[in-house]
């Protein structure tokens, strides 16, 4: 029987409101979904928070159809037909709920359609999107080099694969411990975080012909001009690549890889909280403390 009703956490100005509501209209097209878990991103803090760096407005030349459109912190959502992808059959739904955002990521991050054998990725930080980065890195074959700023979290990094790590803090010019680990050869593969504070350092990181995977803007401060940035990426002859999430083709396509090598994505997953404690989640979220996905159970 389809419900009339379902419960809801609506954004305020900086808090949720829990509200009970309507089930939106069922189009012909459309199929209702109950919801058993949301994990959560950087984005729907600082959303809340109104933080979120970008304009709600398009950018002149660039035009768009749209409208408002719910988000899952629901027990039950509506979803156009065409939209939806299996789930790989292995994972609980706490699990499946990380694949979407940082899951499908950290795979066009990584490139991985091809072969990390023989190469070194280094990924910053610790939280969803790095540790499914080094889930998957591991699986595809890469030597993982990942930074901190915790000593904590570097060695449970190492507990899960990393083969080397960095502590940020304690060496700043991070980049250059990256080449000195590869023998002045420097990194294939940068996933940089951080944005305009650290993107000359990745690539300063990089060998000749190297990537960096733009994924993150969780720093918006300049350092100086882009004369040193323009300088480096010519010398390296490498390129930057903006990751913004993926293509349902590429959902389709990182979950069939998940379904063929079974992988194990537990320790992905730092907490999890139920439903009424989505607030605290949140707050958990942009603590500091964070070490892989916080997750949301639906009831």
């Amino acid at each position: 029987m389809t419900p009339l009703t379902r419960t809801a956490l609506r954004r305020s100005t900086g808090s949720l409101v829990r509200v009970v509501e309507p089930v939106p209209i069922i189009g012909t097209t459309d199929v209702l979904i109950r919801v058993k878990a949301v994990a959560l991103n950087w984005k729907d803090a600082a959303i809340l928070n109104s933080k979120f760096p970008w304009p709600n407005c398009l950018p002149t030349g660039i035009h768009g159809l749209g409208q408002q459109a719910d988000g899952t912190l629901t027990d039950y959502v509506v979803i156009p037909v065409h939209t939806l992808v299996k789930v790989p059959s292995h994972l609980s739904w706490e699990e499946a709920s990380t694949i979407g955002v940082a899951g499908l990521t950290a795979w066009n991050a990584l490139n991985a359609s091809k072969s990390g054998a023989g190469k070194t990725a280094l990924l910053q930080g610790t939280g969803g999107v790095s540790l499914f980065a080094l889930r998957l890195a591991q699986e595809l074959g890469f030597r993982v080099i990942i930074t901190s700023s915790s000593d904590e979290k570097l060695e449970r990094a190492k507990r899960l694969g990393a083969a080397l790590t960095i502590n940020y803090q304690a060496i700043p010019k991070w980049e250059d411990e990256a080449m000195r680990m590869t023998g002045d050869v420097g990194v294939d593969l940068v996933v940089d975080q951080g944005g305009a504070a650290t993107l000359l350092q990745s690539v300063s990181a990089l060998k000749k012909g190297g990537r960096v995977s733009q994924v993150g803007l969780l720093t918006s401060e300049s350092r100086g001009s882009f004369v040193p940035l323009i300088q480096m990426l010519i010398m390296k002859a490498c390129c930057i690549q903006g990751i913004q999430v993926g293509t349902k083709s590429d959902l389709m396509t990182f979950c069939d890889f998940l379904e063929a090598t079974k992988l194990n994505l537990t320790p992905i997953i730092d907490r999890v909280f139920d439903f009424d404690d989505t607030t605290k989640a949140l707050q958990y979220l942009t603590s500091g403390n964070i070490f892989g996905k916080v997750v949301i159970r639906i009831p």
